[in-house]
């Protein structure tokens, strides 16, 4: 489990607590594709730090598409919805861990840089929901995970301070930052992520393959 001194946990959504990062990619190649266009992995590669707004820009520019970013991210989003809901599982173990923090009396929230509604919806097609105080997004922040500010929002919402909480992250760029503000990291493996897995190792104050690893 965590060290005695955590009291809050905040988690990313996509890669750590549902298996979810391809989710995007393969949606962004659906809608691609079905212009007639295409699409190749290292366009996934170059918007997987990228804000949803400023990757569907990324796609205009890229695609030369006649269509204006909202529309696109209209069109993306209607896509991702129906992955969410029908098609995304939670990572292994990851409920069973939420429970054992639940018995250690641990107040968690996810803290995610996807849309508000998306989110809660997946979270509580899984369950999930209810038994989190809250979560908190990019969009409300106002900027992105490579800056700690979600975090340290979130801390304060839940009544926390950094040093007594966890952060749970898959990519390197938001273990980097949250680590930067004096939180407690756990660094989660995600095979979307794979490449910088010995960096987030590193990084991170621990860092496991699966909730498993911490229920033992």
């Amino acid at each position: 489990m965590l060290p005695d001194y955590i009291k809050y946990i905040i988690f990313d959504m996509d890669g750590t607590l549902l298996d979810s990062l391809s989710v995007w990619a393969d949606s962004d190649c659906e809608f691609i594709t079905g212009l007639g266009y295409e699409y190749d992995p290292a366009h996934s590669k170059a918007m997987k730090t990228m804000h949803f707004d400023s990757a569907c820009e990324y796609l205009v520019r890229e695609f030369s598409l006649p269509l204006s970013p909202k529309t696109v991210g209209e069109k993306i989003l209607e896509i991702v919805e129906e992955r969410y809901i029908n098609r995304v599982s939670l990572k292994p173990w990851a409920e069973a861990f939420i429970t054992a923090a639940e018995k250690r009396g641990i107040k968690m929230c996810v803290a995610t840089s996807n849309k508000k509604k998306l989110a809660e919806d997946a979270l509580k097609a899984r369950g999930i929901l209810d038994r989190t105080e809250f979560v908190l997004t990019s969009d409300e922040v106002g900027c992105g995970k490579e800056s700690p500010e979600i975090f340290l929002k979130a801390a304060e919402m839940l009544g926390g301070k950094p040093c007594e909480t966890a952060v749970f992250e898959d990519s390197l760029h938001a273990v980097i930052s949250a680590k930067s503000a004096g939180f407690f990291v756990a660094g989660m493996f995600d095979s979307t992520y794979a490449e910088e897995f010995l960096q987030i190792e590193k990084v991170a104050d621990i860092s496991v393959k699966s909730f498993e690893e911490l229920l033992k």
